[in-house]
């Protein structure tokens, strides 16, 4: 076997080792926010499911790399805010805990997982535009902050769930537009 067929297995190797170490960092990083997740919530048949695909969707998308991985570990971190916030408002409502989330505080709730998920969409829309490859980043992105959101705001029923994942999306294409339209002024 000649010198270049070795270094280049090792390189390789080197290569795909470097892949799949970042698809487990993004497995850990799903259990991480799953932990955070059940400190602030009730677990419910729903929030296993969005916890499973988020450590699916971390690991396949961190293994991939480039603006992917970018961007979903980015989603993630955009994606706390629509999880804690029904959490402080259910608390600031007079509710102690939102483990218990009781249909009162439902509109609340369900109104900060909406602004919540519209502002963060805005960002992670404005930021896709600054990576190189914006439309991979803003995918990878939306859709960890969609189901790290889902693990708050799917708690406290359908109208959560389906208000932080509208929200991101429209907050990312308007991020986006209007991140879009700045750049050409």
């Amino acid at each position: 076997m000649a010198r270049s067929d070795l270094v280049l297995r090792r390189v390789r190797r080197a290569y795909e080792v470097a892949h799949l170490v970042a698809a487990i960092r993004g497995v850990a990083l799903a259990a991480a926010v799953v932990v955070l997740a059940l400190g602030f919530h009730h677990a419910a048949s729903a929030t296993w499911l969005a916890a499973g695909t988020l450590a699916l969707a971390l690991a396949v998308l961190g293994w991939r790399g480039g603006a992917l991985r970018r961007g979903a570990f980015s989603g993630v971190i955009a994606g706390l805010p629509p999880l804690v916030m029904p959490a402080f408002v259910f608390a600031l409502s007079g509710g102690a805990h939102c483990t218990s989330c009781e249909p009162q505080a439902m509109l609340p709730c369900t109104l900060a997982c909406l602004g919540s998920g519209a502002l963060v969409g805005v960002l992670v829309g404005h930021r896709a535009n600054t990576d190189p490859m914006p439309r991979r980043y803003a995918i990878a992105a939306i859709t960890t902050a969609a189901l790290t959101g889902l693990l708050g705001c799917g708690t406290i029923g359908l109208g959560g769930a389906v208000g932080v994942v509208l929200s991101l999306v429209a907050g990312g294409v308007t991020g986006w537009a209007w991140a879009a339209r700045t750049a050409h002024v």
